[in-house]
């Protein structure tokens, strides 16, 4: 149980590309939040959430007004940022697994597979 949440934290916040999104996310969330926060910012932080946030904010806009509040907006878009990092964290994990192994790119049949190697 252990290992298997150092895992996930590691995948989450251990690599260079889900740092770069976290920090940007935080950067546009703190930017764009407030009366006196920049439309630009707080609308590119809204998009930085992706389709993870655009659905679950959807599910919330259909379980009715009661859960349409400010928290909850807050929490779903850290829980997006979030998942969205873990799943960063998986693609540099495959990256570097393919990279290590010295896999191809191409099948084994191909032209490019002799040459380009990743």
């Amino acid at each position: 149980m252990r290992s298997t949440l150092r895992t996930i934290a590691s995948l989450t916040f251990g690599n260079w590309l889900s740092g770069t999104y976290l920090g940007l996310a935080g950067f546009l969330l703190l930017a764009g939040a407030g009366e006196d926060g920049s439309l630009g910012a707080g609308l590119f932080a809204l998009f930085l959430a992706g389709p993870t946030g655009a659905a679950l904010l959807s599910v919330a806009n259909a379980a009715g007004t009661w859960v349409q509040t400010d928290a909850t907006v807050w929490c779903i878009l850290l829980f997006s940022y979030t998942f969205q990092a873990f799943l960063l964290g998986l693609l540099v994990r495959a990256v570097r697994r393919v990279v290590e192994s010295g896999r191809t790119a191409c099948p084994a049949g191909d032209e490019l597979s002799t040459t380009w190697r990743l």
